[in-house]
């Protein structure tokens, strides 16, 4: 049961990941006011619920990387949400993690996962390039 658990949790992360990679979001960066709205909105609570239902309760994030299972009650966006606000109550960007796991989880609260570091560079290294993909006209040749 527990490698099964892992497997979906796993497969959720890869899932997201690849799609936002695939479907560029030229975003929209929402202000703090915006944010603390959001989180206290019916919408917000409703889908909420349906993570935890979803995920039993249990921490995404120590299930992966720790084959432990321990409780969870903090629904996490695995993209972030400032980063990718389109996906702030989509079901398949968010997770069930622990309060402590949750603070690991986030840069900006002393640490982030080797999987969250590496994603946030690579993130950070796309936006930097700005570079448009163009292909030669061979008519013009």
């Amino acid at each position: 049961m527990l490698e099964q658990l892992k497997q979906t949790a796993t497969n959720r992360q890869q899932l997201i990941t690849t799609w936002a990679d695939s479907n560029p979001y030229m975003g929209y960066d929402p202000t703090e006011k915006e944010i603390q709205t959001f989180y206290r909105s019916k919408p917000w609570l409703a889908v909420r619920q349906q993570v935890l239902n979803r995920d039993n309760y249990i921490d995404q994030f120590e299930l992966i990387e720790n084959d432990r299972i321990i409780p969870g009650n903090t629904v996490h966006h695995i993209i972030p949400l400032r980063e990718r606000w389109d996906l702030r109550d989509d079901i398949r960007n968010l997770e069930v993690i622990s309060k402590s796991n949750h603070n690991r989880e986030h840069p900006e609260r002393n640490g982030g996962s080797v999987v969250r570091t590496e994603y946030e560079t690579k993130r950070r290294n796309a936006r930097l390039v700005h570079a448009v993909k163009i292909k030669t006209n061979d008519e013009l040749i």
